[in-house]
């Protein structure tokens, strides 16, 4: 794309779309989530198992280590990726083609984190921690209701929007990608294995995000219709500064 054709793009053509296939596979995947996280809780004594079975009272000090970090360092480390990305557009043309991905992360990280903590509210979960206080090992005091997972939910809600709407191709890109689910996906794992959180919240965490994800991008797309491509240039310099303040303030929150 010439310096040109640039100048004429206007917030149209920034615009993220999310398919009607899209609509519908997002729809399923949080409604077989939720069945199964509602069947759980319900059905308390295979929630308890499957919590007992992988707290790290059955394991080494290493698996510990390992999941206390993901599960503090997790978040940080995928808005670390980003904000890498985003610096590098400044200098490579070929980044800046998806770059309002970034937008939308912001986007799906608030709205289903703010739903999510809206939830726990409502569904009021006693957590793990005081339902089996004497019997199981214990590396978090969150005092917050249990369900939905609120590291679940964000974390999951900080990797989708770049899996399905970045349109970045190639074997360096699709590795990234993988990476980012894989370390959203040790974030999850880590709750249940501290002890934070049942199986049931951590479902429930991940199936909300796909509700919130079309929602996301509908608010996403409202924001860059206004935006002339000069706007959206100077918004991507200012986005590498709200990413590290992101990045921060998830490495003490």
């Amino acid at each position: 794309m010439s310096d040109n054709d640039q100048l004429k793009l206007s917030g149209d053509d920034l615009i993220q779309k999310t398919s009607k296939k899209q609509w519908i596979s997002f729809s399923i995947v949080f409604l077989i989530s939720w069945s199964i996280s509602l069947f759980l809780w319900f059905q308390v004594e295979a929630d308890r198992h499957i919590l007992f079975a992988l707290n790290n009272s059955n394991f080494g000090n290493g698996l510990l280590i390992i999941n206390r970090l993901s599960s503090q360092y997790g978040m940080p480390v995928i808005v670390f990726i980003y904000m890498l990305y985003l610096a590098l557009s400044l200098k490579y043309t070929h980044l800046k083609k998806s770059r309002q991905v970034f937008l939308l992360i912001i986007f799906s990280f608030a709205v289903a984190g703010i739903s999510g903590d809206i939830l726990k509210e409502i569904f009021n979960r006693t957590r793990p921690i005081h339902e089996y206080a004497n019997e199981l090992s214990f590396f978090t005091r969150s005092g917050s209701p249990s369900m939905p997972s609120g590291h679940s939910t964000k974390s999951m809600a900080l990797a989708l929007p770049f899996l399905f709407y970045a349109e970045y191709k190639g074997r360096f890109h699709t590795l990234v990608k993988c990476i980012l689910v894989f370390v959203a996906l040790m974030v999850c794992f880590s709750r249940i294995f501290l002890g934070a959180h049942y199986l049931s919240d951590v479902l429930a965490g991940i199936g909300w995000v796909f509700l919130c994800l079309p929602v996301s991008v509908m608010l996403s797309n409202k924001l860059l219709r206004k935006m002339t491509y000069q706007k959206f240039e100077r918004a991507a310099k200012i986005w590498i500064l709200v990413y590290l303040g992101f990045m921060i303030y998830l490495v003490f929150v």
